[in-house]
């Protein structure tokens, strides 16, 4: 029988240690939408988030042409 692979889940938390952000800063995130939330079928007060989803969020992003220039 071939297992099933679904996303590899852990709590908000530890997303929140593995990225160094403070809880308001991972609150605002949520807010934003930056993250799918899972809740947990076991205690459906923890949510879960995506271990490739935090992966992808820890990626330095491209920056915007003009960005940083003085403007002539």
């Amino acid at each position: 029988m071939a297992e099933r692979k679904g996303p590899e889940l852990i709590p908000v938390r530890e997303v929140r240690v593995r990225l160094g952000i403070s809880r308001v800063t991972m609150a605002r995130l949520l807010k934003e939408g930056r993250f799918t939330i899972y809740l947990n079928p076991l205690d459906r007060r923890e949510k879960l988030i995506d271990v490739a989803e935090m992966e992808e969020a820890r990626r330095p992003r491209p920056a915007a042409e003009g960005m940083g220039k003085a403007a002539a």
